[in-house]
């Protein structure tokens, strides 16, 4: 068996369509490769990929933000540099203007 993400990051026509576009990564915390690299550092790192924001549900995309039913706020990556727009924050479903940020 092979995770999605797994055959998105080696086969290069799966990735292809996603060169030249800024994407979008939804995740949680589970959401990694069969490694456990998280998928919001895998993408990163794929030379075709330009992970411009990421999405991430209560307590944050990587579970590490608090456990209990206080809202998640937005934030930027601090080792890529995107915004982490929280669909448990103050509002509960995207936002015009972080539609700005990515392509796909």
């Amino acid at each position: 068996m092979k995770f999605g993400l797994d055959r998105l990051l080696s086969d290069p026509a799966l990735s292809a369509p996603l060169k030249g576009r800024r994407v979008a990564l939804v995740a949680h915390p589970a959401s990694t490769t069969q490694d456990l690299t998280h998928a919001v550092d895998a993408l990163a790192a794929h030379p075709d990929i330009t992970l411009s924001a990421a999405f991430g549900p209560q307590h944050g995309m990587k579970g590490d933000l608090q456990d209990n039913m206080m809202e998640s706020p937005d934030y930027t990556d601090p080792v890529h540099g995107i915004p982490v727009f929280s669909l448990y924050g103050e509002v509960r479903r995207p936002q015009a203007e972080w539609m700005d940020t990515f392509d796909v």
